[in-house]
């Protein structure tokens, strides 16, 4: 599941994915990420992946498809898990984007934020 979060604001979008993630998620928050982009021309995000289940190799595609297309309309990116594979995500997105991408911890969840906002 995909969980916009209240802090969203302006050019920051700020989102829990949790539980099992699929395309009807995407359709959810691919359509936010577009107009925001549209509204400030690049976006920040931050993301707390946590519990996550199952992801569809579907949803998986809408991923990558997205970020692809949309590379240079993030200027920051924070990820926030409690997996190594999350901050593997984060290294590994580096070449392939103009943000600055970050992984933090789930106990440096404030840190997060605070840098998020820098």
């Amino acid at each position: 599941m995909l969980q916009l979060l209240e802090q969203s604001k302006g050019d920051l979008v700020a989102f829990r994915i949790s539980g099992n993630v699929d395309r009807n998620d995407y359709d959810v928050m691919l359509p936010v990420l577009e107009e925001r982009i549209k509204q400030h021309g690049k976006i920040r995000v931050y993301a707390e992946v946590q519990d996550v289940e199952e992801y569809t190799l579907k949803a998986l595609w809408d991923d990558i498809k997205f970020d692809l297309k949309h590379a240079a309309d993030f200027s920051k990116a924070a990820l926030v898990g409690d997996r190594k594979w999350i901050d593997w995500l984060s290294t590994m997105a580096k070449p392939f984007t103009s943000a600055e991408v970050r992984y933090f911890d789930f106990s440096q969840r404030e840190q997060a934020w605070e840098w998020i906002h820098a």
